[in-house]
């Protein structure tokens, strides 16, 4: 419940995102540069005189901008020239984080202290940000689907970082005339093309030289998991998720946790879906393609899962056959790093799925965030 709360509270955020940006969906009067991202698909960075410019790209249609950064050191003068979009006067000093994901990425590169207010504070993991918060140095600005606009406008922060997932709606935040800088990084199709992202948050805050070392570190892990779980012939069947509120959400089949499911050598249940984001399923669509699935992967909170304990969630778990099989794993996020860490380090949870759908991988140690059910 805890990481469809977040996706839920991250996502409506976008809308105002893209209403409030100042932006642009051309490029045609900018000088051709090279892309100075790698692997990422929806985010362009290009290096120019003085400056440089970061494209937000349409997840449909990448040759659609849907805003533009120009990113300039505030050490230096600006230019006389610079193209329309959001002005960013870099290093960021002073921020509004909507999430946790964001602020464990700025922990890692030692930017924590950025972070002057946040929204939904209970969500946030950090010690930093819980000490911030009980000695008031960091603002909690209320909730996500309704900030406090007078205590955003009391830090003049000079930008809010947010993540971006359908369906999201925050109303007046776009009215506090703070730059919204919207990550996309979870509509990316390839997780190491998510955890680019992490290159550009070091951008905007200094650190860009640790993030480009994680970044580099991260894709050779996950390059070496990922050709050692192609060797595995078998390819257990995988059932996502659990119903909420009468819905069941799993990825979809072109997002990038299906990807991270089939590098592991898994068969996704939902492989053939062509959506990047979550999919609402009916507990008789999910039954009757996952009742055979060898292996169930659950995200719960606050919960030691056993049988008993699964069942009361709902009692037609019990016709899935992995609950008497001993396929059932889960992850309490409760004690578990998993959200904070996953999206810029897809290594570590596509080691777990390696050692839950091989266990003869035995040489991966054990797993970070996973467990299995007590029966």
């Amino acid at each position: 419940m805890k990481s469809l709360k977040i996706d839920i509270l991250s996502a409506l955020i976008f809308i105002l995102f893209l209403s409030g940006a100042s932006c642009t969906n051309d490029r045609r009067n900018m000088p051709e540069a090279d892309n100075m991202m790698s692997d990422a698909g929806l985010i362009r960075v290009e290096q120019h005189e003085g400056f440089r410019v970061a494209y937000i790209l349409n997840s449909k249609d990448s040759t659609v901008v849907d805003a533009t950064f120009v990113l300039v050191d505030k050490n230096s003068a600006l230019p006389d020239s610079l193209p329309s979009g959001t002005l960013i006067r870099t290093p960021l000093d002073n921020i509004v984080a909507f999430s946790s994901v964001l602020a464990g990425a700025l922990e890692e590169l030692g930017k924590v202290d950025i972070v002057k207010g946040v929204v939904d504070a209970s969500y946030f993991s950090q010690d930093a940000i819980k000490e911030g918060l009980n000695s008031g140095s960091i603002v909690d600005l209320g909730a996500s689907s309704g900030p406090s606009l007078e205590k955003i406008a009391a830090l003049q922060p000079e930008a809010i970082l947010l993540n971006y997932y359908d369906g999201m709606d925050v109303k007046g935040i776009d009215k506090s005339g703070v730059p919204l800088i919207g990550m996309t990084d979870n509509l990316e199709r390839d997780p190491v093309a998510r955890a680019e992202w992490i290159r550009f948050i070091g951008m905007l805050t200094g650190a860009e030289e640790k993030a480009d070392s994680i970044f580099r570190s991260v894709k050779k892990s996950y390059t070496r998991l990922k050709d050692m779980a192609s060797s595995f012939p078998r390819r257990p069947k995988i059932l996502t998720e659990n119903m909420y509120q009468g819905v069941w959400y799993v990825p979809g089949g072109e997002s990038y946790q299906a990807r991270i499911i089939s590098d592991a050598g898994g068969e996704y249940l939902w492989k053939d879906d062509k959506s990047t984001g979550s999919i609402g399923l009916s507990f008789e669509e999910v039954i009757s393609k996952g009742k055979a699935a060898d292996i169930w992967l659950l995200k719960l909170y606050g919960v030691t899962l056993d049988k008993n304990t699964l069942l009361s969630m709902d009692s037609r778990y019990r016709f899935f056959d992995t609950v008497d099989k001993g396929g059932v794993f889960y992850s309490d996020t409760s004690v578990s790093p998993l959200f904070e860490e996953f999206p810029y380090h897809p290594d570590r949870l596509l080691r777990d799925y390696i050692l839950i759908f091989h266990p003869e991988a035995k040489n991966l140690g054990s797993m970070r965030y996973f467990k299995p059910m007590d029966q």
